[in-house]
């Protein structure tokens, strides 16, 4: 099969990168068909040696998905990487397991991704459970980003110099719009821009791949667009609940690899000096919250908790991160 062939075969190839998700991976991938509506599709899902029967689910409950075996944790980017050279559609979509899409919403994607020249990737708004938005694109990250927090704690002046985050959760009423990088819960990519741009970093084994990407893609001269006529459920957290630890020092890590790659060690360094001082000031204040008491002291307490361990990982010059086997 010529590549011409290959890549002209199907409309969408969907690509989702599974770890002891097998509940959620079943609400997946059993809202695709009508997701997808009229467009020509295959599935691809590469289990990433789950414990939790997933690849067994998929074999008997989805005979039509390509199921690739990892034959261990390989992270977000390598999973991804391995399914790539597979994939036959003029898009691929990067879908994680823990979303739910709903009727007609990828063939909007689709829609809107084919009227746009020189796109390099394009996603949805994400939702929660219950409707509403949450993270769905953001800025690349920046020092300003922490000092704005830092100056700002509460985030409530607005405008765009103080609004600009690493991650945004957007209106309802926020239109489509060009944005720095858009989240890997629902990634579509043309092949074109694939081919122009290449896999994934596989250095970042989870969190900021997504943005990399982005980032060389904007390098390349495509656009990154938020797609506000299309809608997907995220159930965020919910596939990394029982790695929580790993996960917020798994994040830091690719932040500092992020930083490295495209700005250098001393933006890196800044950005720590930043973090720790919006996180250790948060922590602070959201710790007198607690001692006030009232019905969001539990509440309160907790997030003292975590913006402390955000602030201490920034005095770690080495971050030891090992992923769950």
């Amino acid at each position: 099969m010529t590549d011409m062939e290959r890549t002209g075969a199907i409309d969408l190839s969907v690509v989702i990168v599974n770890w002891n998700t097998a509940e959620l991976l079943a609400d997946c991938l059993a809202s695709l068909p009508t997701a997808c509506g009229t467009l020509s599709c295959e599935v691809l899902v590469v289990d990433n040696a789950s414990r939790d029967g997933s690849a067994d689910l998929v074999r008997s409950r989805f005979p039509g998905v390509t199921l690739l075996e990892g034959g261990g944790n390989l992270g977000f980017s390598r999973g991804n990487n391995l399914a790539l050279p597979r994939c036959r559609g003029a898009f691929v979509l990067l879908l994680n397991p823990d979303t739910v899409c709903p009727a007609g919403s990828l063939a909007k994607l689709v829609a809107f991704a084919r009227a746009k020249d020189r796109l390099g990737a394009a996603g949805p708004l994400l939702t929660d459970a219950a409707g509403r938005p949450t993270i769905t694109w953001g800025w690349f990250p920046h020092p300003r980003h922490h000092w704005l927090g830092f100056l700002d704690p509460a985030r409530k002046l607005g405008g765009a110099f103080w609004g600009a985050r690493v991650v945004h959760v957007p209106r309802r009423d926020e239109p489509s719009r060009p944005v720095d990088y858009v989240a890997g819960a629902c990634l579509l990519m043309p092949r074109e821009a694939l081919a122009q741009v290449g896999p994934l970093d596989e250095r970042f084994f989870m969190y900021f791949e997504e943005t990399d990407w982005c980032r060389r893609a904007r390098a390349a001269g495509l656009e990154v667009w938020y797609c506000a006529e299309s809608e997907i459920v995220h159930l965020e957290g919910q596939a990394a609940a029982t790695v929580s630890d790993f996960s917020l020092r798994q994040f830091q890590l690719s932040y500092r690899l992020f930083l490295r790659k495209h700005h250098g060690p001393v933006c890196e360094f800044e950005t720590r000096l930043a973090q720790f001082c919006e996180y250790g000031l948060k922590g602070l204040l959201r710790g007198l919250a607690a001692l006030a008491g009232g019905p969001s002291a539990k509440t309160n307490r907790a997030l003292s908790r975590q913006y402390g361990d955000r602030a201490r990982l920034q005095l770690s010059s080495r971050l030891d991160v090992r992923p769950p086997g």
